[in-house]
């Protein structure tokens, strides 16, 4: 698997702590990169060349329209992944909000890649935690029967999946691209899908709903 975590490929995404607690969000949690040497050294150089001053990218608008291509339910059906009467979250329900800052950072990332670059944000939730649930995030190159893919119009930036699985306990939430002088990060904020005031301490950990079916 082509896929590294995010605090080995781009300063953007470190400095996520565990100690940053926030009751309306929660860092991502990173690990040790998964890539092979030569993929290292490629974003490795990416990643310096990020410090210079940015291209000059489009203007993002203030509300950005994001599209959503959902995966094919005959293809998660015959990956054997799930029972047979698995169900697709409809695409009108199916719905990841992109911040302006969040989108062009991913146009950031964009710029930095070849044209038939197949790089993507992947979002995700894992068990874990002492409240159940955490974010995850990386760059990867693979995608899966059961992606739901968010691309936002009009600009060059790299797309946003969401496993099928992941979704039912993201659908709703934001995307941000948070910028401060502990460190720049992406960031979920604002889940419909966790429980008020369930967040732990320790600012990773979540809480689902009792009515958020998994």
């Amino acid at each position: 698997m082509t896929t590294a975590r995010l605090s080995s490929l781009v300063p953007a995404v470190r400095g996520i702590a565990a100690s940053h607690a926030c009751s309306s969000r929660v860092l991502l949690r990173t690990a040790a990169p998964r890539i092979p040497p030569a993929h290292a050294r490629r974003y490795a150089s990416t990643a310096a060349s990020m410090s210079s001053a940015a291209p000059n990218l489009p203007p993002i608008p203030a509300n950005p329209t994001v599209r959503v291509l959902p995966p094919s339910l005959q293809k998660v059906k015959d990956e054997g992944f799930f029972d047979d009467d698995v169900k697709l979250i409809p695409a009108t329900d199916a719905k990841i909000v992109l911040t302006p800052e969040a989108i062009r950072q991913l146009a950031l990332l964009a710029s930095r890649e070849p044209p038939d670059s197949k790089l993507a944000l992947r979002v995700g939730v894992d068990s874990g935690g002492c409240h159940g649930y955490q974010y995850t995030m990386d760059l990867t190159e693979d995608r899966g029967v059961d992606d739901y893919v968010f691309q936002a119009d009009g600009v060059t930036a790299l797309p946003v999946l969401v496993d099928l699985m992941s979704l039912g306990l993201l659908k709703g939430a934001t995307l941000h691209y948070a910028t401060e002088l502990i460190g720049s990060s992406f960031r979920l904020q604002d889940n419909p899908q966790a429980k008020e005031g369930g967040n732990c301490g320790c600012g990773v950990s979540w809480e689902a709903k009792e009515d958020v079916q998994v």
